[in-house]
């Protein structure tokens, strides 16, 4: 070993300057000195690995070295998720990583995003990891393999699927998960009966790329279950064969809680700059692994860090990150293994965003940029965040301790300005509801969690009818208390005749006060009278709640939409729901009117360029734009582009049907959504908007603009002032 590098470590354990109450990988990682203690001093005897077979292409360990065709080699990887780009970027990205110097590439694959219902998989488009993995191969990219089946990864429920939940599965809701709960494996067992073949011919001994293949994801942090551990062995080893080496990552800290001490699985460890002492780490590592058998590798080496809503973007020290790449690089006289997490972050399109839970509640951005060496957008340096240019540095720490010379970068990423687009339709969501829900809309007694409807992600309206009598639960010009008992998740609007009434989110305790105007029942009875099929006796409550993105990180279920059954308005309980799930899959039968109507705005709004409150529910707005192939230029589609939303509040967005995922520039930092130019077309296109919070008056618009912007944010912690506000936002 170099001593050398040794003198000049950084400081064992440094507390980042984070934000520290949200139980936070990078917090955790940080605090736990005792355990790693006793790592190193955890020794004993050891079995030997299996050999590596498979004629003249081999990867295995020997002397605390990776051996690849009987060779000494090093990893230097990166992670790249194939879940989080475009298909038809797919090999862009990859490029680029191999021009920042990587040999390998290291990725999740996401259980929900593949068995998206119980028993139906599907392995096409964006979900075609075969492609993917054959598209690294022909680059000539190793592949790490990280198939779960909990990845974390800031992803939806840690790639959990979220219909785990449901009554209608076995052991749904009530299973023990990441456990060796016999009930929670035949779901995992299942799941890996259809990925692991697909993933036996492309291993490396069988003339595929993939090296090693990873079992679950820093378990420590979950547990210690070594029956579940050696179930997912002998599982990837009935599925794989002998040859193939397993591995688990830990913080080093936690070793001897999440991986197997022996030769069952190859231990690594994981840390970003300046967590640990790197003769700690790999120490701890090495006390895990069979003598010989443990060439250090740290799998999760942080170039940046993820952000959630309501805080700075995640702009993480170049220089630090440098300087202990380098030293690992070093390390073990040259053959210190790393990958770098992330190369390429991508984008949380759709639902997939996850979230951290601990005491509060924080969603994770839609933008996955991370602060990566290459942007959300493919392009170097670090665009709307600022900062030196993580790429070049990377790339020049790389062909200093290699002495090769990485291939020429990509030329950028075409993006292009493309103007603003008029929204000159609108569309009121609970007009809607009914039309999108179609026939996973609901009726019963008493309403349940999200999950139990098959729903995975978007909103949920929970309606009821109130009877307008003396004896009902009503009490109109008077105060009124709905009680959910348990708060639902995540964000919730209470609507009354049409009339929001109150909000609150999952932090909040389960109570809303409201007053609901005689004069208001009166205006809904007159009007309601009039509509075919209506009860002038009744007016509607609508609960309509958003999930804004499942707990990612730990063992907990985190489901959606209303908690409880039992819902009471006075001390009633009420009974008789109608559920509609809002997958929000085809906006094509929406009925859009060019009409602005009392449904799609604030009565108390006045003044062009003031954001004013939805009064009456979320409301979707429609604009058509036209890309010209001759101004932006030829190519198969048209370049990429960010959209602007100036004035908005809160909501989704798709282009062409594409669901771009969740906007909040009023809560920040990202104010901008990734548009791929591949979901555009060159001629019309279509943007629509769902907002739920506020729009503002007068001519709406949003821009398309050919940069990214993450620079403001409003704390979290200020939502409530938010949620409050009438009139005027």
């Amino acid at each position: 070993m170099d001593e050398a590098v040794h003198q000049a470590e950084e400081p064992l354990l440094q507390t980042p300057s984070r934000r520290s109450n949200w139980n936070s990988k990078w917090i955790v990682r940080c605090m736990c000195l005792v355990p790693l203690l006793v790592v190193l001093a955890y020794a004993g005897t050891h079995r030997s690995e299996p050999e590596i077979k498979g004629g003249q292409r081999s990867f295995g360990i020997e002397n605390n070295r990776f051996m690849l065709d009987g060779e000494p080699f090093q990893i230097i990887s990166g992670s790249i998720h194939y879940s989080r780009i475009h298909p038809a970027y797919w090999r862009d990205r990859l490029l680029r990583v191999k021009s920042m110097g990587l040999n390998a590439i290291q990725f999740y694959v996401p259980w929900n995003q593949h068995e998206v219902t119980p028993g139906n998989f599907t392995w096409e488009n964006d979900a075609d990891v075969e492609g993917f993995i054959k598209l690294a191969a022909e680059l000539d990219l190793l592949v790490l393999l990280r198939p779960g089946p909990y990845i974390c990864a800031e992803w939806d429920f840690g790639g959990l699927p979220s219909w785990l939940a449901s009554s209608k599965v076995e052991g749904g809701r009530t299973m023990k998960l990441r456990s060796s709960d016999p009930v929670y494996l035949k779901h995992v067992d299942a799941w890996w009966a259809a990925l692991l073949p697909r993933m036996e011919p492309l291993l490396y001994a069988n003339g595929g790329p993939i090296v090693m293949v990873q079992m679950e994801n820093e378990y420590g942090f979950c547990g210690s279950d070594k029956v579940y551990l050696r179930h997912l062995v002998a599982t990837a080893r009935q599925h794989l064969g002998d040859g193939v080496i397993l591995y688990t990552t830990d913080p080093p800290h936690i070793v001897l809680q999440g991986s197997l001490r022996g030769d069952d699985v190859y231990t690594v460890v994981d840390f970003g700059p300046k967590y640990f002492w790197l003769r700690a780490a790999f120490t701890a590592q090495r006390v895990m692994n069979p003598s010989g058998k443990s060439p250090p590798f740290n799998s999760e080496y942080y170039t940046g860090w993820l952000t959630h809503w309501g805080e700075p973007m995640a702009n993480t020290s170049s220089t630090d990150m440098a300087n202990t790449m380098s030293k690992i690089l070093a390390w073990d006289n040259g053959f210190g293994s790393i990958n770098l997490y992330m190369a390429h972050g991508g984008t949380n399109f759709g639902y997939w965003a996850g979230a951290n839970v601990d005491k509060k509640y924080w969603p994770h951005i839609t933008s996955y940029d991370y602060d990566a060496p290459i942007s959300e957008a493919g392009s170097t340096g670090q665009p709307g965040i600022g900062g030196p240019s993580k790429f070049e540095i990377i790339r020049d720490v790389i062909q200093k301790h290699t002495g090769v010379e990485a291939p020429a970068p990509e030329a950028p990423p075409r993006i292009a300005a493309m103007g603003s687009v008029k929204l000159s339709q609108f569309a009121s969501l609970l007009d809607s509801a009914k039309a999108l829900a179609g026939s996973a809309a609901a009726d019963v007694q008493y309403p349940d969690i999200m999950e139990e409807y098959g729903q995975s992600g978007g909103l949920i309206v929970y309606r009821i009818q109130l009877p307008i009598n003396a004896s009902g639960p009503l009490r109109l010009g008077q105060a009124n208390t709905l009680d959910f008992k348990v708060t639902p998740h995540d964000y919730v609007h209470v609507l009354v005749n049409g009339k929001r009434v109150g909000d609150l989110h999952r932090d909040q305790k389960p109570q809303l006060s409201f007053v609901m105007p005689a004069a208001d029942s009166q205006a809904s009875q007159a009007s309601s009278s009039s509509s075919p099929g209506s009860d002038p006796s009744t007016i509607p409550l609508d609960v309509v709640v958003q999930a804004v993105g499942r707990s990612n990180f730990g063992c907990d279920w985190d489901t959606k939409g209303l908690q409880s059954p039992n819902v009471t308005l006075n001390g009633k309980p009420l009974v008789g729901w109608q559920v509609l799930p809002l997958q929000l899959e085809n906006l094509s039968i929406i009925n859009f009117s060019d009409a602005t109507t009392a449904t799609e705005q604030s009565p108390a709004s006045s003044g062009v360029g003031v954001t004013v409150r939805l009064e009456h529910g979320p409301v979707f707005y429609r604009g058509t734009f036209k890309a010209d192939k001759g101004e932006l230029g030829g190519g198969e589609h048209p370049p990429d582009t960010f959209l602007a939303m100036p004035g908005f509040v809160k909501g989704l967005a798709w282009v062409n049907g594409f669901n771009l995922g969740w906007y909040w520039p009023a809560q920040g930092p990202q104010q901008r959504l990734y548009v791929p130019g591949p979901v555009l077309k060159h001629g019309e296109n279509e943007v629509v908007l769902l907002e739920v919070e506020g729009a503002p008056v007068g001519a709406r618009q949003v821009d398309l603009v050919d940069t990214p912007d993450f620079t403001q944010f409003q704390p979290l912690a200020d939502q409530a002032k938010t949620a409050q506000n009438r009139g005027v936002i």
